[in-house]
């Protein structure tokens, strides 16, 4: 069925697939959506040279409620309203749009349209009119047109039918683009300043670093299988990695491949910065502890302090084992920090031989006796806070250093104390997350005193009693005070990992609602690695 209307009645649709891309979808939005990025401007200028719409182009609409919304010719209305009504013309578009010829007037102030039931038949319509277009349309364009058009409920199979694309190819379409929208969507909402549009970004490079294989520990592997992927009826995508993992790296993958675009379509997944290092805090070798009895909930350190000190061990443990030190090997190894780390491992002692006389002085060890010379294997690679150091740089006897002091020695022996064969930080990853919350706070803060800067970061605090850590945060990233409070590359780029993987956020959460929340070790150990530790450690050296 046909209507006369004019074409300023019309309401652009703004459930139209392509603008679902735009935050908001007002019709003064789809107008500069259409201007900007479909050519609107160069289509008024030959409609109005013709003086109307070309025969055969008729505009198809679909009636809510008392008005008439556009299914099929949205870049025709658009322009028809626009020479029509110069005020309708965004604002830095107005000299791209002709003055309406008399030829137009005459012919468009109002117009034929079709009308269809229901947003199915316009949804057949369009596709029939359109189908080799769909298949051209850029990757984003289509997969948003798929994912939208079966979120108002459009079946695959019709979709399939309508447009020709096969079932499987649909179903990609659609997971990849509810992936990377969720992960657009998470990163504005944590980032504020950030102003592109959807329809701005490249998905490309984003999508390839979740299905390019790429070489992890000596085999090619597929991203999918590494970050344990499956999809649910509704095509999302999920991963049976802990909870906190997955989001993270999704996140990484988004700032470096469309915040920054450093990674593209050249990279894949090892290419983005901290998502190996993450991986593998995934996959730690099995862990070096002192045999317990499933009784004994003892937990004891096997390190020595920073200080230099002697770590304090349970009494009664070493009492009722005198062999102790034969099973519990504790080697200390310089750190680059000049403190010091140390490995645990489940092999005899190498003082379970006398190394003058060759003999061996446990009568308890039946093993190999050792022959001298370097003791086999090496220090364990870092997973949390196991090597950090203040040796030199904290002093409790300066009360400025009082409150670092007091967080990194807490911190220290939840990395390195062993209870029931598992290390402290594992056992209570809810203390140990609001630990090295504080251990953050303090020292940043400590650092702005040291440079004379926090005067000046607290005249900008709204209420001078209670800064925030986010303030801190937002002081130091602005303008000069990045370059003076973090004075090398190392620092910046671990600060900036520290706040694009929302870190700050994360640990507050822990302290409000833990039990939403829900802290893992493996997600202390992923913000450990990425940039928290670097930037803890090389901070208090700066001291």
């Amino acid at each position: 069925m046909a209507i006369t209307i004019s074409p300023l009645d019309l309401l652009l649709d703004d459930e139209n697939p392509r603008f679902v891309v735009l935050n908001s979808r007002e019709q003064n939005d789809i107008r500069k959506y259409l201007v900007t990025y479909e050519d609107v401007c160069q289509l008024a200028n030959d409609i109005n040279d013709y003086g109307g719409i070309l025969p055969g182009e008729r505009i198809v609409v679909l009636k809510r409620r008392d008005r008439y919304v556009v299914v099929e010719g949205n870049r025709r209305t658009c322009s028809l309203q626009l020479l029509l009504s110069p005020d309708l013309i965004p604002e830095g578009f107005q000299h791209k749009i002709p003055s309406a010829t008399e030829d137009f007037k005459r012919n468009c102030t109002r117009i034929e349209v079709d009308t269809v039931p229901n947003r199915e038949a316009a949804l057949k319509l369009m596709t029939k009119r359109h189908i080799d277009g769909v298949k051209q349309w850029k990757p984003l364009a289509k997969k948003q047109f798929f994912a939208s058009n079966y979120q108002a409920g459009q079946s695959v199979s019709i979709l399939s039918r309508v447009t020709g694309i096969k079932e499987s190819d649909i179903k990609a379409d659609i997971r990849d683009y509810k992936l990377f929208y969720s992960a657009y969507k998470k990163y504005c909402e944590s980032h504020s300043e950030y102003e592109k549009e959807l329809v701005d970004l490249k998905i490309d490079p984003f999508l390839r670093m979740f299905k390019a294989k790429f070489l992890y520990n000596g085999s090619n592997v597929k991203p999918t299988e590494i970050l344990k992927i499956t999809y649910d009826d509704e095509y999302n995508t999920l991963s049976a990695l802990p909870n906190e993992i997955f989001p993270q790296i999704v996140q990484m993958v988004f700032y470096e491949t469309i915040v920054t675009e450093r990674v593209n379509t050249r990279n894949t997944l090892k290419d983005v910065s901290g998502v190996i290092s993450l991986l593998d805090s995934q996959s730690i070798p099995g862990e070096n502890v002192v045999p317990t009895s499933a009784s004994n909930n003892t937990c004891k350190n096997t390190t020595s302090n920073p200080s230099g000190n002697t770590s304090m061990q349970d009494s009664t443990d070493i009492q009722s084992n005198p062999n102790m030190n034969a099973i519990n090997h504790t080697e200390n190894t310089s750190t680059e920090s000049g403190g010091t780390a140390s490995h645990t491992s489940s092999v005899p002692a190498r003082n379970a031989q006398n190394a003058s006389t060759g003999s061996n002085t446990n009568p308890s060890y039946s093993g190999p006796i050792p022959t001298g010379g370097p003791a086999p294997g090496g220090p364990a690679p870092r997973s949390f806070f196991e090597t950090l150091s203040w040796d030199g740089k904290l002093f409790p006897e300066n009360p400025k250093h009082n409150g670092l002091l007091a967080s990194v020695h807490e911190l220290y022996y939840l990395s390195t104390y062993l209870c029931n064969r598992k290390k402290a930080y594992e056992i209570y990853p809810v203390a140990t997350g609001m630990v090295l919350r504080t251990a953050y706070e303090q020292v940043l803060r400590l650092r702005l005193e040291q440079i004379n800067l926090w005067g000046q970061f607290m005249s900008t605090v709204r209420n001078s009693s209670f800064p925030t850590l986010k303030e801190m945060e937002i002081f130091i990233d602005n303008g000069n005070n990045r370059q003076t409070v973090l004075p090398n590359r190392k620092l910046t780029s671990a600060m900036t990992s520290v706040i694009t993987y929302s870190h700050r956020e994360f640990l507050n959460a822990n302290i409000h609602d833990p039990g939403a929340i829900r802290v893992t070790p493996d997600a202390l150990v992923g913000i450990a690695q990425g940039g928290m530790f670097t930037l803890i450690q090389d901070l208090i050296n700066m001291l």
